[in-house]
């Protein structure tokens, strides 16, 4: 149903209105036909008020009213594109983690024994992937401008379960493949502003193609755990009398910018589908981290320096369903 908003006008021609009594009706509706009503029985003439009526007398002065008609229409399809939305979001990327023992020693110190030093327990460089399936939900508020550009707002959470496999693993065979090792949990939420440019595909404005662009900003977690079944870490060790419950982090924890971008449909103006992607472009470690601590049946430990750990994934592609309330 069109948003209309009614300016009932006093009656014309200096005509005397008589005491309107009190309508008991329920609903908006019922209400501004019953003074309507009276306002015609008065003498009057009620006129009705559209939303972007202003934009449309100062724009569009001399348009028929017809043609004013028909942009009163077109205007408010921009107006049920706007308001809160929710939705649902699937997605797929890739996590990576990079070990070199000593790496950040020997870079970044002059001190010779600093520069040597290592934790000693794995096997390095050991390099591992994350192919990851996601999940995830929206919510937000989108406003349209008109009916071609609008702008939003919304938070997202994206959640994820998956292996963690090594790359180049030593086999019994001699060969090296890629293994499963463990898995990973990941997580990743951020707020969003992206800007919107629909493209109606009929007159009467209620189907759209169009796209996305904008910035995210958030915060990510990494949890990882060690596969106990075979005890596939073990290749990975200089010591076997060392093991964990973890390969390389018990817990990561760092900031993620990124691009948004992609296609959208949209369906009755309420239904909007979107396929597109989550671009990394930076990050920021916050130092709340936490390595992958190995510890042997004694009591002896050694935990892995965090910053011997390069961590980075790929872009999350996605796909989105989205109702405008």
């Amino acid at each position: 149903m069109k948003k209309i908003i009614l300016l009932l006008l006093a009656m014309a021609f200096g005509a005397k209105a008589t005491p309107v009594a009190p309508v008991m009706v329920a609903g908006l509706e019922a209400e501004i036909r019953s003074l309507k009503e009276q306002i015609i029985k008065n003498g009057g003439t009620p006129k009705e008020y559209y939303p972007n009526q202003d934009y449309i007398e100062s724009h569009y002065p001399n348009a028929s009213a017809d043609k004013k008609k028909h942009l009163r229409e077109k205007y408010s399809r921009s107006d049920a594109k706007s308001g809160i939305f929710m939705g649902i979001n699937v997605g797929y990327g890739a996590l990576f983690n990079d070990y070199i023992d000593g790496h950040y020693n020997e870079t970044t110190t002059t001190i010779p024994d600093l520069q040597t030093q290592k934790t000693g327990v794995l096997k390095s460089p050991l390099n591992t992937i994350s192919k990851l399936p996601m999940f995830g939900g929206k919510l937000g508020y989108q406003s349209f401008f008109n009916p071609y550009f609008g702008a939003r707002v919304y938070g997202d959470v994206m959640i994820a379960s998956g292996g963690l496999t090594a790359k180049n693993y030593p086999c019994d065979d001699g060969s090296l493949k890629d293994k499963k090792i463990g898995s990973v949990i990941y997580m990743l939420g951020a707020m969003n502003l992206d800007l919107l440019v629909d493209v109606p595909l009929d007159r009467g404005f209620k189907y759209f193609v169009g796209g996305y662009f904008g910035i995210g900003f958030g915060a990510m977690v990494l949890l990882d755990s060690a596969d106990k079944d075979e005890e596939k870490t073990s290749r990975l060790l200089k010591d076997p009398n060392y093991s964990s419950d973890n390969v390389l982090w018990n817990t990561l924890l760092q900031i993620d910018y990124t691009f948004n971008a992609g296609l959208a449909f949209t369906i009755n103006a309420k239904n909007r589908l979107e396929v597109g992607a989550k671009i990394p472009w930076n990050f920021l470690r916050l130092g709340l981290e936490s390595p992958a601590t190995y510890s042997t049946a004694s009591g002896a430990s050694k935990t892995l320096e965090s910053k011997d750990i390069a961590f980075k994934r790929s872009v999350i592609w996605t796909a989105s369903y989205i109702y405008v309330f």
